[in-house]
This record gives C-alpha cells, sequence and structure tokens, in this order.
C-alpha cells in the first residue's frame, strides 16, 4: 500500500512538472526549444508540444505608431503629422504548437539592418458639445438630470449597462453634462457614428 502511495505521488509530481513546463514554454517560447516535442498535461490530458524555429533573413517590420494629444483638434480626429517608413532585419521567430495548433509565437532574437521610421499621428482631445446640445434636446428636451424611471437617464437617454460598458459610474443622472458627454463620446467613437441614438440621429441628420 505504502509503495502505490509513493507510485501515485511520483505519477503527480510528474504531471505538475509536465505542467509547469508547458506553461513556460507556451509563455518565453524559449524553455525546450531545440526539442522536436514533448508530450506534457494539460487538463487532465496529455498533449504534444512542438516548437519550432523559423529564420527570416530581411524582414520589412514597422515601428509602433507615435501618437501625439492635439487639444485643437476635435476628439476622434485624427491628422498624420508624418508617415513611417519600415526598417529591415534578420529574424529569428519561435512558434509554439500543442496537438498540431499555433499557441504562441515569439521573437527569439533580432538583427536590425535599418531602423524604422515610426508614422506620427496627432490625436484630437478636445470635445465638442454642440451636437451633444442638440442630441440631448432631442433626446430628453435638454434635461441633463432627468430621470423619469423608464429605464434611461440623462440628456442623452443612457440605458444603465451602456453607461457602465463605457466607464460611466452610478446614474447617468447624477453626473455632470461634461462626463456625460464625455461617456457619450468614447460610444461615438467605438461605434462610429451617434447609431446608439437612432431617432434622434435621423432627425438631426448625423451619422450612423
Amino acid at each position: 500500500m505504502q509503495s502505490q502511495i509513493r507510485n501515485a505521488s511520483s505519477r503527480v509530481g510528474v504531471r505538475a512538472a509536465a505542467l509547469a513546463a508547458l506553461t513556460t514554454l507556451v509563455l518565453t517560447g524559449t524553455a525546450g526549444a531545440s526539442s522536436p516535442a514533448q508530450a506534457v498535461e494539460s487538463g487532465g490530458e496529455y498533449v504534444a508540444v512542438t516548437t519550432v524555429q523559423k529564420h527570416v533573413k530581411r524582414e520589412r517590420f514597422a515601428a509602433p505608431v507615435v501618437e501625439k494629444k492635439d487639444s485643437s483638434m476635435t476628439s476622434g480626429e485624427t491628422r498624420v503629422v508624418r508617415d513611417g517608413k519600415p526598417g529591415v532585419r534578420n529574424v529569428t521567430y519561435t512558434f509554439v504548437y500543442a496537438d498540431g495548433k499555433l499557441t504562441a509565437k515569439h521573437v527569439k532574437s533580432q538583427h536590425v539592418l535599418k531602423k524604422p521610421r515610426p508614422k506620427v499621428v496627432r490625436v484630437g482631445t478636445k470635445i465638442s458639445t454642440g451636437v451633444w446640445d442638440r442630441l440631448a434636446k432631442c433626446e430628453s428636451g435638454g434635461n441633463w438630470h432627468i430621470n423619469t424611471g423608464n429605464g434611461y437617464y440623462g440628456g442623452l437617454q443612457f440605458s444603465l449597462g451602456t453607461w457602465h460598458s463605457y466607464g460611466g459610474a452610478g446614474l447617468p443622472s447624477e453626473h455632470s453634462r461634461e462626463t456625460q458627454i464625455a461617456v457619450a463620446t468614447k460610444l461615438r467613437n467605438a461605434s462610429g457614428g451617434y447609431g446608439a441614438w437612432p431617432a434622434c440621429a435621423a432627425k438631426l441628420g448625423l451619422p450612423r
């Protein structure tokens, strides 16, 4: 019996170590990179984990876009200040596969032959309030603190679900006009227009 317990404990230890190896492998893409395949346990079942390295010569790559806030431009408006130019590098990738499915891709090493030039974009931060006042006039008669008990609140008649999804706290009607406009701007930017207020948007000729 003691022998069986020891054997069982040994198997548990091996499985735990194997699972830890899988976690390290998937997260870093370096452990066991030279071995063709390993069998490790995940979720109670053993899966085949394979790492593959690929060397790419003279790959063109871009630098991250540089965004500069501009208070003279309306929120949601962008303007390219400088176009980017790709760089060139020799790079080695590590691909990690679990049961034949790609689970991770990492840059193992790279040698930059030509540095990329980042694209520079100005991003507007000024909130244009004129359109929101017109929309509030249509939605609520311009009453930014209205709460009629119909499930919609504030000057722009937010539902609580929408309000909270875009960063609002409490009830919209409890907050200032400026705070309601800030949340509404996030919603407009995410949806690409004023479709969240379909009737009034159509009435006012706003893009949806």
